[in-house]
């Protein structure tokens, strides 16, 4: 029986590997299943199955939920904006490989994004509300919705050259980096758009800078 909890170790590992939240899904369930199946067999009680059932009850909805969704097409208002108008990827498979990587969050006032210094900071979509930018303690500019945020990071694989702090409450998606990198080597396409994206985005902040700073914006 000993193998069912080796096989439960492994596959937990390997879906932590993954680039597809699917799969991911689809791993931690099984890894799930093998340690409940364990327990049961060993005589450990319920006490101890409390938590591969947990792991499996959380990681089974949430892959309901995935495949309910892929079947009707259901997208929220921000995710097709993002998808379809901000990267421009109509492809149903790129889309639904995109949205494995994304986390939606609400943010509150107050709260900080992005920290000054702050070693690969995530790339953000600000779908809603408004931040401050500030550079050593100074504020020096503003971000809203449409912006990204931790573009420039990733692009030069340096620290986070300013803070980011909410203004307004924000709904933001967050990027999986790495598996965002792994997916544009995989599906060219994909990051051929995001790369674009992000080179308007840079663009944009680029001719705001200008503009507060009272210099002409370069094309």
């Amino acid at each position: 029986m000993e193998f069912l909890m080796h096989l439960a170790g492994a596959l937990l590992v390997a879906s932590m590997a993954m680039t597809s939240m699917r799969t991911l899904r689809v791993l931690a369930l099984a890894a799930g299943l093998c340690a409940l199946v364990w327990v049961l067999l060993a005589g450990k009680g319920w006490f101890v199955a409390i938590w591969p059932a947990l792991l499996v009850a959380v990681n089974g909805a949430q892959l309901a939920v995935m495949i309910q969704r892929s079947r009707t097409g259901d997208q929220r208002e921000e995710e097709r904006e993002l998808l379809g108008h901000v990267l421009g990827i109509e492809e149903p498979a790129g889309q639904r490989r995109l949205r494995d990587l994304l986390r939606w969050r609400d943010v509150a006032a107050g709260e900080v994004l992005i920290r000054e210094g702050q070693a690969d900071p995530p790339l953000v979509y600000i779908a809603r509300g408004s931040g401050r930018v500030e550079h050593e303690g100074r504020p020096v500019g503003v971000c809203g919705a449409g912006d990204f945020l931790g573009e420039m990071s990733l692009v030069s694989g340096q620290r986070a050259s300013a803070s980011v702090v909410v203004s307004e409450p924000m709904r933001v998606a967050v990027f999986d980096r790495d598996a965002l990198t792994q997916l544009s080597r995989s599906m060219p396409e994909v990051g051929n758009a995001i790369g674009k994206a992000i080179n308007r985005a840079l663009a944009d902040k680029v001719m705001r800078m200008n503009r507060q700073a009272g210099t002409p914006a370069e094309v």
